[in-house]
């Protein structure tokens, strides 16, 4: 499979210090991937809740569309800010992902749902009311019936906003 994933997630705080204890953020995702010779927009929502300072754990749902078969993910993740400074932000976490395949194989018969595990990594960069980050993740499927590869790593590009 190939896949690029390039996202632009727009991410609202609901407090002020986006890292400390109790804060709350809602995101959206819009971008685009590509598995096999099949293009998909994809389209998300996601919700974190920092849980103690710097640790955060989210929900997020996407759909992937324009493509056959169509994808629904829903993942559950948490990521550790490292505070190096006001604006440096290095990170790392943790998900898991529930992938339900919509659609027909080429024998006719229906894709089985399968699970995704995996890591990222990136930079955070925070000035003032604006976040940008920029990171790898990397994920190993369960199950792939030949239509995902074992396992995926791909760039994510994150632009936050706090309010």
């Amino acid at each position: 499979m190939k896949k690029i994933f390039l996202a632009l997630l727009i991410v609202s705080s609901l407090m002020g210090d986006m890292f400390s204890q109790g804060s709350k953020s809602v995101g959206l995702k819009l971008g685009g991937a590509s598995i096999g010779n099949e293009d998909y927009t994809v389209v998300g929502v996601s919700g974190s809740y920092f849980v103690i300072d710097d640790l955060s754990v989210g929900l997020g749902y996407e759909k992937w569309f324009s493509g056959d078969p169509d994808i629904d993910k829903v993942t559950l993740e948490g990521t550790y800010f490292f505070r190096l400074n006001e604006q440096f932000h290095p990170y790392a976490g943790l998900l898991v992902r529930r992938i339900f395949i919509n659609g027909e194989n080429r024998l006719g018969g229906s894709y089985d749902d399968t699970n995704a595990y995996g890591y990222r990594a990136g930079l955070a960069f925070v000035q003032d009311r604006l976040l940008i980050s920029a990171g790898v993740v990397q994920e190993k499927y369960d199950s792939t019936e030949g239509f995902f590869s074992d396992t995926e790593t791909y760039l994510e590009v994150v632009v936050g906003f706090t309010f």
